[in-house]
């Protein structure tokens, strides 16, 4: 198995989501995979790609997204008219009963959920109905076996979710639990935001890192100054 020569990841565009809070997400009518992309985003998602095809004129030769219509619309934008393939280990954290109730809805029904979370910290905690981060990186891990085997020396681009790519990036660089917890509390990938890899020997897998090198377009904001 080999590696693709240019892994290309796009944080999904501004949503519906992203312009309210968790408690208020909590309480909207709409399922968290099918929150659309505001207009703002969809610009967004344009000027994305406008910069990809920019700065990477050799193309992509596989796209792939995650079912969400968030990220799905984003990738219909950058790349219109291409055969992209969606795949559910790209989806986002699944928040379980938080992603329905508010806190206070919770503190009602399930008070011992709110001390469970403090006490077993982000990263450990699994609430009712939901994934841990720990479930996250095993679907991450799934996925990358299956790019590393079928696409070696293509070049990639996925849309991916922020909390995604913060694990995505934790599993390749090797960083702690305690740096991931810090960049998910510091919200540190921009919507539409664009971070490259370029592997310089494509014949090595992801377990031999060396080779997959970060470029220096890390969380590049192609819309930033311009919406």
């Amino acid at each position: 198995m080999g590696w693709p020569s240019l892994l290309v990841l796009v944080r999904h565009a501004e949503s519906e989501g992203n312009i309210r809070s968790a408690e208020e997400r909590a309480a909207f009518e709409k399922s968290t995979k099918d929150y659309a992309l505001t207009e703002r985003g969809r610009e967004q998602a344009r000027f994305a790609g406008e910069y990809l095809k920019k700065k990477y004129p050799e193309s992509f030769h596989v796209f792939y997204t995650s079912y969400y219509a968030r990220a799905r619309q984003t990738m219909e934008l950058m790349m219109p008219g291409e055969r992209v393939y969606e795949d559910p280990r790209l989806r986002e954290a699944e928040r379980g009963m938080w992603h329905i109730m508010t806190r206070d809805e919770v503190a009602v029904r399930y008070p011992y959920e709110i001390e469970r979370k403090e006490r077993d910290g982000l990263y450990h905690y699994r609430p009712l109905g939901g994934e841990n981060w720990p479930d996250v990186e095993l679907r991450i891990h799934s996925f990358l076996g299956t790019v590393a085997r079928d696409q070696e020396g293509q070049n990639v681009l996925i849309v991916v979710h922020g909390h995604w790519l913060i694990l995505f990036q934790r599993l390749i660089h090797h960083f702690s639990i305690e740096e991931a917890v810090q960049r998910y509390q510091n919200a540190t990938v921009e919507n539409a935001s664009v971070t490259v890899y370029r592997n310089h020997n494509p014949r090595s897998f992801i377990n031999n890192g060396r080779h997959l090198t970060l470029c220096e377009d890390e969380c590049i904001v192609p819309w930033q100054g311009k919406l």
